[in-house]
């Protein structure tokens, strides 16, 4: 026989309700009375010293895998010239980036298993070994595989901080520290090609990697000794990881990779109907449809199904693509547009994208303080989107004859919204799912902003380089003097004649304005889903 429920009052009742949550405990000592899960680390017991010795040591991770991302780019001649082998040197690029894109939603998975703060750990020692790779590299073949380690270990650094900030603080607070790891990428986008042309001018191209072994046991040292999040029980780690969706991670994975393949060799190394590429790009959206399929069926799926239900979700994952194609789109064509309308030398057309970088350190830390005191992210996501809208539409007008200065406008505004647009999307989706998917989402947003990264300098190569390769053979060159042209855009100001040489400028200007218009597209796609997401409430 069952007990007789206990019957209380309302008076009892609201007696009750107005008791204190944790009668019989200490109540915690904090000026100005502030709750306590407020302050920065507290969610996880760290210090106010702590926390900070911890942001250090993520930032220095993150600054080491965003320098990856481009101290190469100016190292490449180098390097090809030591292995002899120019033809493949393009994969030092594409490499890094593909096995940095792929691994994000991995780890992000394997973080929820055994802890972000492992995980953390371990994509720095395969960033370590995969810089020590690089550096020993003794022919070509080798540096691109060393690439690859690399960037299997920077994804997980990169993907993690940004999972990491929200284990550490309230999510209407993550915009001001995720700032910081804005400036971070600024300072690297700056710094690296810089840093790469002096090291393969003066040193050797080899400290290109060096480096990272130099300062990055610094981040591993803080994340072993200072880094404590929470983790699941040990019972229950081998059957979470014996769980894991290895089919649909390897259906991913090749899915990805075949898409990212077809573009790159489309107009380029391949004809687009030859059967290589129709075959990649057509597997491809078939194994990226199979997984769909899969994710549905199986019981821990990679990402969520819930995920693909979740309207918000949705549209600023696809905004994140269009984001991404923008921003590294624009990130290395500009300076391309530089060399040949200025005659800006390598290093002098990357200092070019300052005004690009100002315009980000400006935009973010706004967006970052709007969100803070406002509990609102998506209008700086919608607002970013319109100043790149406007920016990117404005580029559509620059041709041989475009100034200076109106670059220079032009990029500030461009950064702006760039900046603010980072900081919106991201945590957009983030508060727009429950706290235990905050991981999975971040790794699936940040995931499909590296593949837009990735295909929008592919797309933009391809409509432009195809048309210039065109234009260029209706001016009177030889093939020979267009293949010197396509390979050396500085040859133009010695090589020919002064009439000759305004042409091949203006033919590079024209032909150029196939991408501006193609970056125009993508940052209206970008405003457009930013438009369609909604605002959800940030949890106290």
């Amino acid at each position: 026989m069952e007990p007789a429920p206990v019957k209380t009052t309302v008076d009892e009742q609201a007696r009750d309700a107005e008791k204190p949550a944790s009668v019989g405990l200490p109540r915690p000592h904090n000026a100005g009375n502030a709750p306590t899960h407020y302050l920065p680390g507290a969610k996880v017991g760290l210090g106010k010293k702590q926390f900070w010795i911890v942001i250090l040591g993520l930032n220095v991770g993150m600054l080491l895998a965003a320098l990856d991302f481009n101290i190469i780019a100016t190292a490449v001649p180098t390097i090809s010239s030591e292995f002899q082998e120019y033809s493949n040197s393009a994969w030092l690029g594409t490499g890094f980036l593909v096995s940095f894109a792929l691994v994000l939603p991995i780890y992000s998975k394997l973080g929820a298993i055994f802890g972000n703060g492992v995980m953390f750990n371990i994509g720095t020692v395969i960033f370590i070994l995969g810089s020590g790779l690089c550096g020993g590299s003794k022919s070509m073949s080798m540096l691109i595989a060393s690439r690859v380690v690399q960037g299997i270990g920077g994804g997980g650094i990169y993907g993690l901080v940004n999972v990491i900030v929200t284990d550490l603080v309230p999510l209407k607070d993550v915009g001001k520290y995720l700032s910081i790891t804005g400036l971070i990428w600024v300072l690297a986008d700056v710094a690296g090609p810089l840093l790469g042309g002096a090291f393969s001018q003066y040193v050797t191209w080899r400290w290109c990697f060096y480096i990272n072994l130099c300062i990055s046991p610094i981040s591993l040292v803080i994340g072993i000794f200072a880094l404590k999040l929470p983790k699941p029980p040990r019972s229950q780690l081998k059957a979470l990881f014996l769980q894991l969706d290895y089919l649909g991670v390897l259906v991913l994975v090749g899915g990805t990779v075949c898409i990212l393949l077809g573009v790159s060799w489309g107009g380029n190394t391949f004809a687009w109907r030859d059967s290589r590429v129709v075959g990649c790009l057509v597997g491809g959206f078939v194994l990226l449809a199979l997984f769909l399929l899969i994710e549905r069926r199986v019981k821990d799926p990679v990402i969520d199904p819930s995920l693909f239900r979740n309207h918000t979700v949705l549209a600023i994952t696809a905004a994140e693509f269009f984001y991404g194609a923008n921003l590294i789109g624009l990130m290395y064509y500009v300076p391309q547009f530089f060399q040949l309308v200025f005659g800006d030398s390598a290093t002098l057309s990357g200092v070019g994208l300052l005004p690009m970088m100002l315009g980000l350190g400006i935009g973010n830390p706004i967006a970052a303080f709007i969100t803070s005191r406002y509990e609102i992210s998506l209008v700086n996501a919608q607002v970013g989107a319109a100043l790149q809208v406007l920016a990117s539409g404005l580029m559509t007008r620059w041709n041989a004859h475009t100034s200076r200065a109106e670059a220079v406008v032009l990029l500030i505004i461009l950064g702006m919204g760039q900046g603010a647009a980072m900081s919106g999307l991201l945590l957009t989706a983030q508060v727009a799912t429950t706290p235990d998917l905050v991981g999975i989402v971040t790794g699936l947003a940040i995931f499909v902003q590296t593949v837009g990264d990735i295909f929008g300098v592919a797309l933009f190569a391809a409509v432009y380089i195809n048309q210039l390769r065109a234009s260029l053979s209706d001016l009177a060159l030889s093939p020979g003097q267009i293949e010197e042209v396509l390979q050396d855009v500085q040859s133009i100001r010695h090589s020919y004649s002064p009439g000759l040489q305004a042409q091949i400028v203006n033919t590079y200007a024209t032909s150029m304005r196939n991408g501006w218009w193609l970056m125009f597209a993508c940052a209206g796609a970008l405003l457009l889903l930013a438009l369609l997401a909604r605002q959800h409430k940030f949890q106290k």
